[in-house]
C-alpha cells in the first residue's frame, strides 16, 4: 500500500534552503539578523501550511471574474443602435449607369430600395432630389402610399427628361421622413446616371411601361417577329416590359427597359412587297390606324400595302421606294 508524502516534510527543506539563502558570506554575531531570518521562516511556513482548496478558489475567481469583465466589455462595444432611418440600395430596375438616352427624350428611373431602419415609412415619407443634374425631375415627390416596415423593399420610381445638350449626366436622390430630417444610404445618396445621345427624339419616340396606342400595338408585333409570343393589345404593360427586358439582354442592348433610340434599331425589320409576318403586321397598322390608309391588316405585304406605303414616303418627303426601312419606320412611329 501506497502512503502519500505529506505537504509538510517538504517544510524543513525549504525552510532549509531559505535559511541558506539567506546566510551572508561572512557570519557576524548581530541577533537583529538572526530575528529577520527567522521571521521570513515563519512566512515562508504560514504560505506553505495554507489550504490547496483555498488557493485554487482564489485562482478560479480571478479567471471568472476576468472572463466577464471581458465579454462584458467586448459585447458593449460592438453592439450599436440601429438608427431609425437608412435605405440599402438592392439594384437598378430601370436605367442602368451610363445608359444612353436620347436628348430630350423623357424616362423613367426605378430603384430598389430596402428599409433597413428601425422606423416604418409612411406615407408621409418623400423622395427628394439632393445634387447634381435634376433633368427635370420634381424637387419632392410622395414614396409610397402604403407602409414599408423594417426589412421590407420597395420600388421608388422618378420621372426625369434628358438633357438638350449631349454629354453624361448624374443626379443624386434621397429620401426624408415627416419631421424634415433627409436620409440615404449608409454612403450616402442613391443616384440616376445617363449618357445623353444627339439623336433626335423626334426620330425615334421612347415608349415605356404604361403607354398604349397604335406604335405600341407596333412594338408588340414587332416583338413577335423576334421570337416573343405577346398578346398584341396596344397596351404596354408588364408582360411587353418582360418581353422588351428579355429582347433587349439578347442583343446585349442597354437594360432599360425603354423602347428609345436603341432598341427601336434593333427591333425594326425592313419590309417590302412579298413578306408577310409580325413586321408586315405592324407597318399596316400603323398606315391604317394612325395615317389613315385604307388595307387591310392581314400581315400580307400586297399590291395595296406597297402603294400605301409610296405614298407615305411621297408624303413625308423621302424615297418612294416601296421598301420600308429605317427612315420609313422612323416617320411611321413619330409622335
Amino acid at each position: 500500500m501506497k502512503h502519500k508524502t505529506p505537504q509538510l516534510i517538504l517544510i524543513p527543506a525549504l525552510l532549509v534552503f531559505i535559511f541558506a539563502c539567506n546566510m551572508p558570506a561572512s557570519q557576524p554575531n548581530d541577533d537583529s539578523l538572526l530575528l529577520t531570518q527567522a521571521a521570513q521562516i515563519v512566512t515562508a511556513s504560514a504560505y506553505l501550511l495554507q489550504p490547496t482548496a483555498t488557493i485554487e478558489a482564489a485562482a478560479s475567481a480571478t479567471v471568472t471574474a476576468t472572463l466577464q469583465v471581458t465579454a462584458t466589455a467586448t459585447l458593449q462595444a460592438t453592439v450599436k443602435p440601429i438608427p431609425c432611418n437608412m435605405a440599402s440600395f438592392i439594384l437598378d430596375v430601370t436605367i442602368l449607369d451610363d445608359t444612353s438616352i436620347a436628348v430630350n427624350a423623357p424616362f423613367t428611373k426605378i430603384w430598389r430600395l430596402k428599409n433597413v431602419g428601425s422606423c416604418t415609412w409612411t406615407s408621409g415619407y418623400q423622395l427628394v432630389y439632393d445634387s447634381g443634374d435634376q433633368m427635370s425631375g420634381a424637387a419632392s415627390q410622395q414614396l409610397t402610399n402604403g407602409t414599408v416596415a423594417p426589412g421590407q423593399t420597395i420600388d421608388v420610381s422618378v420621372n426625369l427628361t434628358a438633357p438638350a445638350a449631349a454629354g453624361t449626366y448624374k443626379g443624386n436622390w434621397k429620401l426624408r421622413e415627416p419631421g424634415g430630417a433627409v436620409f440615404g444610404l449608409s454612403t450616402g445618396p442613391f443616384w440616376v446616371q445617363i449618357k445623353a445621345t444627339a439623336v433626335a427624339a423626334a426620330d425615334w419616340p421612347t415608349f415605356k411601361q404604361g403607354d398604349i396606342g397604335t406604335e405600341v400595338f407596333a412594338i408588340q408585333f414587332l416583338l413577335n417577329a423576334h421570337g416573343a409570343n405577346l398578346n398584341v393589345d396596344g397596351n404596354f404593360g408588364p408582360l411587353t416590359r418582360a418581353s422588351v427586358e428579355d429582347f433587349q439582354t439578347d442583343k446585349g442592348l442597354s437594360e432599360d427597359i425603354i423602347v428609345g433610340p436603341e432598341t427601336w434599331e434593333a427591333l425594326i425589320i425592313q419590309v417590302s412587297q412579298g413578306k408577310d409576318g409580325p413586321a408586315v403586321l405592324a407597318v399596316q397598322k400603323l398606315l391604317k390606324d394612325k395615317f389613315g390608309y385604307n388595307i387591310n391588316v392581314d400581315g400580307i405585304f400586297g399590291p395595296k400595302t406597297a402603294t400605301a406605303v409610296k405614298d407615305f414616303q411621297t408624303a413625308q418627303g423621302l424615297t418612294s421606294d416601296g421598301i420600308v426601312g429605317p427612315k420609313t419606320w422612323k416617320k411611321l412611329i413619330s409622335k
